[in-house]
């Protein structure tokens, strides 16, 4: 009798090795995946920020373009022969596009702000370049040189050949115009780099 409650007593703790150990063994595969799946999404945010930035970094327009059309349209404008067009007319316009180059050679896409400062300059000159300046100096544009004439003047009025004043007129008209279109061109990209900076500058913090 003794031996046969052994054996049973035996038998049923084999009985419950068996049974538990299958339900143990799924707790802890359940455990398991859980902090495989928390591992795994968190290297996937880690992965998506490094990624932001360097998206973000490679993405990094360089405005030294800018720098030289500024440059080169503030020489031109200082030295371009027109004799009616005197230096201090022409002062205002020189010390705007050193502005611009001033401006756009801190330009960077970590610096919106200058972005931004650089695409409101650029929107404005190129407006003014293509619907004033390009305009006026075209129409403006005459191959001679008049004196007298007037209404209060009693000399008739004599006109000779002036064909480099025709071509600087034409020149400048040329001029406002490229440059205004370059601007125009410039301003966009300056605005897209602000807007990309500041996106992803919002969307990097909400990740965080």
């Amino acid at each position: 009798m003794r031996i046969l409650l052994v054996y049973m007593m035996l038998f049923l703790s084999i009985c419950g090795d068996a049974s538990s150990t299958p339900w143990s063994a799924t707790l802890s595969t359940k455990h398991h995946d859980r902090a495989l799946q928390r591992r795994t999404d968190a290297s996937i945010i880690n992965i998506s920020s490094v990624d932001l930035i360097n998206g973000h970094q490679s993405k990094e327009v360089s405005f030294l373009p800018v720098v030289y059309v500024a440059i080169i349209n503030a020489v031109v404008n200082s030295l371009r022969p027109d004799p009616s067009i005197s230096w201090q007319a022409r002062v205002p316009r020189v010390l705007w596009e050193v502005c611009i180059a001033c401006v756009a050679i801190h330009v960077s896409n970590s610096n919106p702000p200058l972005c931004l400062v650089l695409s409101l300059m650029t929107i404005s000159t190129a407006f003014i370049d293509i619907f004033v300046w390009a305009p006026m100096f075209a129409f403006l544009a005459t191959f001679e040189t008049c004196s007298g004439g007037g209404i209060f003047s009693r000399q008739p009025r004599v006109c000779t050949s002036d064909y480099m004043k025709g071509i600087g007129r034409l020149f400048v008209s040329v001029q406002s115009m490229a440059t205004g279109v370059f601007y125009l061109v410039t301003a966009v990209v300056s605005w897209s780099a602000f807007a990309d900076s500041r996106d992803s500058k919002v969307r990097f913090r909400s990740m965080k």
